[in-house]
């Protein structure tokens, strides 16, 4: 039997003049010792990326917390300093991915922001 895949939502970062595509290293070591799934990292690329062809391949999904917050013109509320920071190109693709995975009956789990992105997926709000 093969090792369960899990795609994981990134967050996008810049450091040291490049863009990264990344997950905290917390939720990837927790999916692979504890869940013994294989963490798959999907870059934040928005509608650029076949969120189909990704969950066709995955058993299950995991939307982690970074440090960013939804974009309020999400869920119906003007932005404001005190809802930064944020992570768009997350935004454009976390939202997706989970609205898909929901619908195709894949396995999810949400932490944190994630659990944000599934409020706002489900048609919530978020008070700040």
């Amino acid at each position: 039997m093969r090792q369960p895949l899990v795609a994981i939502s990134s967050d996008v970062r810049n450091f040291e003049n490049y863009t990264w595509h990344a997950a905290p290293d917390q939720y990837l070591m927790a999916a692979y010792q504890a869940a013994d799934v294989i963490p798959l990292i999907v870059p934040s690329f928005g509608d650029k990326l076949d969120i189909d062809a990704i969950l066709d391949g995955v058993d299950g999904v995991l939307i982690p917390g970074p440090k960013s917050n939804v974009h309020p013109s999400l869920y119906g509320v003007e932005a404001t300093q005190a809802h930064e920071p944020y992570d768009p190109a997350r935004d454009a693709t976390s939202l997706p991915l989970i609205r898909r995975a929901i619908e195709r009956g894949i396995p999810l789990l949400a932490i944190c922001r994630g659990i944000q992105e599934l409020n706002v997926v489900l048609g919530g709000t978020l008070a700040r």
